[in-house]
């Protein structure tokens, strides 16, 4: 007699049970996923943090919120003794804070070790281990997290041939390159699958070409496995060429928050259009509002439109962008500033010129060879600078 066991009620009900339970599981782990996929990445408010030193309280970060969103490449970018890398380091959980919240997908971990976060760093210096093969050092994290060794083998050889590293799983970090041992870095960083990578200024010991190439590697990583980067830099170029949105900081302070079009082209204050790029700062008073652009006029008479918040009769400071002036015979426009050509310097695909104005300032025009035509000046030639749509912007 052929037996079927479906037609047993108990073995029914027990299959129609577990299939209840799977689908019970199955629906909290899809909970449990949409839950996280809700929450940003990471999560800091109101961060503070000082420290004792031998002049007394040195007050590294005051009262900082940033949220960083899940896949995103993330820059904190600042002068040396901004607050970048201790804030780094509590995500990581190296330092505590002495007041504020610090969330990872939704949960509170400013309490919890290094160990217990699915954070990983990447530091300046690697820090490899210098008596382990790569292989063996890709698979650090993986061995002290007791995963299976035919896994772990796996999972190395991915990394390898994520950072296209293939075939030196046996080689020792002294037989590597520079940039070949920062990628050892990043696979034994990424081997764990981290919610968050951080680095720490990971491309400052890297001669320039080499560091231009790893920026692209580095982008290219980020994009291939989805892991949010947080990414240290006091370098502007790292920052604009690598970041999804940066955060601008001075004297553990954020100043600004975008991406890298409106961190470049719409600084909030003088400190961010300095210390991004090359800036003209130009004081002038403010004469009236036309179509949404400010009307405004220097002390010797120079007329440009700026944009920003003022009220007429305010005198402010704009900050120009040498790339955004068209540098003319002077009197070819009735707006513009009028100077002295005291400097030409010629770059291959640009032109800068350094011009003096009436009241003395100098200040920077550079023309690209797209531009189309253009006159080339002299030393001595009298010009107009003119400023293009939205060139010039108030700051603060």
């Amino acid at each position: 007699m052929n037996e079927t066991y479906s037609s047993s009620p108990q073995i029914s009900s027990r299959i129609a049970g577990n299939q209840a339970d799977e689908d019970t599981t199955l629906q909290r782990e899809h909970d449990a996923d949409r839950a996280t996929a809700a929450h940003p990445a990471v999560e800091l408010s109101g961060i503070s943090k000082t420290f004792e030193g031998p002049s007394g309280t040195i007050h590294a970060l005051r009262d900082v919120s940033l949220t960083i969103a899940r896949n995103e490449f993330f820059t904190l970018l600042g002068p040396s003794g901004c607050g970048k890398t201790t804030l780094l380091r509590l995500i990581a959980g190296f330092e505590v804070p002495d007041a504020g919240e610090i969330r990872l997908d939704g949960e509170a971990i400013a309490d919890r070790p290094p160990y217990q976060r699915l954070v990983n760093t990447v530091f300046q210096s690697y820090a490899l281990f210098p008596h382990k093969t790569v292989g063996e050092n890709i698979g650090f994290g993986l061995k002290m997290r007791g995963v299976a060794p035919a896994q772990a083998r796996e999972r190395v050889d991915e990394m390898l041939s994520l950072v296209r590293l293939e075939g030196m799983a046996r080689h020792i970090p002294d037989q590597l390159s520079g940039g070949q041992q920062q990628r050892v870095a990043l696979a034994r960083a990424l081997a764990n699958k981290p919610k968050v990578l951080l680095l720490d200024e990971p491309l400052s010991a890297l001669d320039y070409k080499l560091r231009k190439d790893m920026r692209l590697e580095l982008k290219r990583l980020q994009r291939e496995t989805g892991i949010t980067f947080v990414f240290v830099t006091h370098d502007q170029d790292e920052a604009l060429e690598m970041s999804d949105r940066i955060a601008v900081m001075s004297e553990g302070s954020v100043q600004q928050v975008g991406d890298p079009v409106e961190i470049y082209d719409r600084p909030v204050s003088r400190f961010v259009a300095d210390f991004i790029g090359e800036t003209n700062f130009l004081d002038v008073d403010v004469e009236a509002r036309e179509a949404g652009a400010l009307v405004c006029r220097t002390a010797d008479g120079g007329a440009i439109q700026a944009a920003g918040e003022a009220a007429p009769g305010d005198r402010v400071t704009v900050a120009i962008r040498p790339e955004k002036t068209i540098v003319e015979p002077a009197g070819a426009q009735s707006t513009g500033l009028e100077g002295e050509v005291v400097a030409r310097v010629y770059q291959g695909s640009t032109t800068t010129y350094h011009v003096r104005l009436a009241g003395g300032q100098v200040l920077t025009g550079r023309i690209g060879d797209s531009d189309g035509d253009h006159r080339d000046f002299t030393n001595g030639d009298s010009v107009r600078l003119r400023i293009k749509p939205d060139g010039a912007r108030v700051v603060v």
